[in-house]
C-alpha cells in the first residue's frame, strides 16, 4: 500500500529492469517520488504509477550533468540516491580477458557511481540525504572468470568506504548493499545473459539445484529498509545471500 508520506525525491539509476526497476517501484510505494533513470527508457510503464523516467548514461558526463539539472528543477528536495546502474563482463579467465571489457565495467561500476555521486552530492547534504550503492558479495570475494566484474566491486566498495570517511560530520548517510546469488527472472535474467553470452545451458547450470536464490524484490526491500530507518542510523553495509549460498564458493544444491 502506497504510504501517503512524503520522502522526497528518490534517483534511482539503472532502473529500467531488475533490481532497479523494483527499487524504483518499492520507493514510491514507501512513499519517495521517484526518478527513474536509465540508458533504455521504460516507455511501456503507465504514468499512473508516479514514477517519472529519465534517460541517463552514467559513462557521460554530459548526460549526468542532464540528470542533476533535471534534479535541481524538480519541486521535491532529492533526499536519496540508489546508485544502481552497473554491468557484468563476459565470463573469461584473466588470461584470455578482453581488455575492452575491463575498461567498460570499471567506467559503468565504479566511475559511473563517481559521477552521479558527485554530480548530486551538494543537494543530498543541502537535504539530509542518503546514498545507497549496489554492490555484491564478490566485492570481497572473488571467483574463477569473473575478475573483471569482483575488481569493479572491490573497487566501488573502498569508495564507499572512503566516501564514508570523508562525509563524517555531514548530514548524509552512505549505505553499500551487497547481494550474493541473484536470479533475475526464468531464464537467469539480463545479467547472466550478457555474462555467458545468452546460452541458456550455461546460465542454467549456475542455478541447477538451488532453491530460491534471491529475487529482485528482495534487494529493493533491503534498500527501502535501509533508506527509511531514522536519520541518525546509517546501515553501513548489508550483505545480502540466500539461504542455500554459505559463502561464494559453498552452495547447498538439491538433488
Amino acid at each position: 500500500m502506497t504510504t501517503t508520506e512524503s520522502r522526497g525525491l528518490a534517483v534511482v539509476t539503472g532502473a529500467s529492469a531488475g533490481i532497479g526497476a523494483a527499487t524504483a517501484h518499492a520507493l514510491h510505494e514507501a512513499g519517495y517520488t521517484v526518478l527513474a533513470a536509465s540508458r533504455r527508457l521504460n516507455t511501456e510503464e503507465p504514468a499512473a504509477t508516479g514514477i517519472t523516467h529519465h534517460h541517463l548514461d552514467v559513462t557521460d558526463a554530459d548526460s549526468v550533468a542532464a540528470l542533476a539539472q533535471t534534479v535541481t528543477d524538480h519541486p521535491q528536495p532529492l533526499t536519496l540516491l540508489v546508485n544502481n546502474a552497473g554491468i557484468p563482463t563476459p565470463a573469461a579467465t584473466i588470461a584470455d580477458s578482453d581488455i575492452a571489457d575491463w575498461h567498460a565495467t570499471y567506467d559503468t561500476n565504479v566511475v559511473g557511481s563517481l559521477r552521479t555521486s558527485q554530480a548530486l552530492l551538494p543537494q543530498l547534504i543541502d537535504n539530509r540525504g542518503h546514498i545507497v550503492f549496489l554492490g555484491s558479495t564478490v566485492g570481497r570475494v572473488a571467483y574463477e572468470r569473473g575478475a573483471a566484474y569482483a575488481a569493479s566491486k572491490h573497487a566501488l566498495t573502498a569508495m564507499v568506504q572512503t566516501l564514508r570517511l570523508e562525509l563524517n560530520g555531514e548530514p548524509v548517510r552512505i549505505t553499500e548493499v551487497a547481494p550474493g546469488m541473484m536470479r533475475g527472472d526464468e531464464r537467469g535474467g539480463e545479467f547472466m545473459r550478457a555474462r555467458f553470452g545468452n546460452d541458456q545451458t550455461a546460465i542454467d547450470a549456475v542455478y541447477q539445484g538451488i532453491e530460491n536464490p534471491l529475487v529482485p524484490a528482495d534487494i529493493a526491500e533491503i534498500i527501502v529498509w535501509c533508506a527509511t530507518r531514522p536519520p541518525h542510523v546509517d546501515i553501513d553495509l548489508l550483505e545480502v545471500r540466500p539461504l542455500a549460498q554459505a559463502s561464494q564458493n559453498k552452495v547447498h544444491r538439491t538433488a
